[in-house]
């Protein structure tokens, strides 16, 4: 009877010490999960883009910035980038949905190129060129071996 009468008390006292999280721990535990979802999803998605075509990198119809996704695809080719002889980075923007589809190709293709470089990849491997002819919005990327 005394050592049920103890386990009682033990029992008792440790769920006395369970901590309650604060609204705060809480707001940030979701907020932690809300962007490992974030970052699921761009995974996800670069490697989609990477399985379909690896060295097309797409980017939005009016801009030319490299989105998230778009560096989450580079990520995936560092590894055959930093073997390659030479890298050549074509912009496209097409000129019938753009007005200034010159500046906005080279653009893209400087986004890409500046991306490689602070990868680590050397600049006298890469060359840049655009393209305004083909209906894409995107960079592609030639891998010289």
């Amino acid at each position: 009877m005394k050592r049920l009468l103890i386990a009682l008390v033990v029992a008792l006292s440790c769920a006395a010490c369970k901590t309650v999280p604060s609204k705060e721990q809480v707001e940030a535990s979701k907020a932690a999960a809300a962007a490992d979802e974030a970052k699921a999803q761009i995974a996800k998605q670069a490697a989609a883009n990477y399985a379909a075509d690896a060295t097309l990198v797409p980017f939005e119809k009016m801009s030319a910035k490299l989105n998230p996704v778009g560096e989450a695809q580079l990520d995936l080719l560092l590894p055959r980038l930093k073997t390659a002889k030479t890298i050549l980075v074509r912009g496209h923007c097409y000129r019938r949905d753009i007005g200034n589809a010159k500046a906005a190709s080279q653009s893209r293709a400087a986004a890409v190129r500046d991306y490689l470089l602070n990868a680590g990849i050397p600049s006298s491997k890469i060359t840049v060129r655009y393209d305004t002819e083909r209906p894409l919005h995107a960079a592609r990327l030639v891998i010289g071996n």
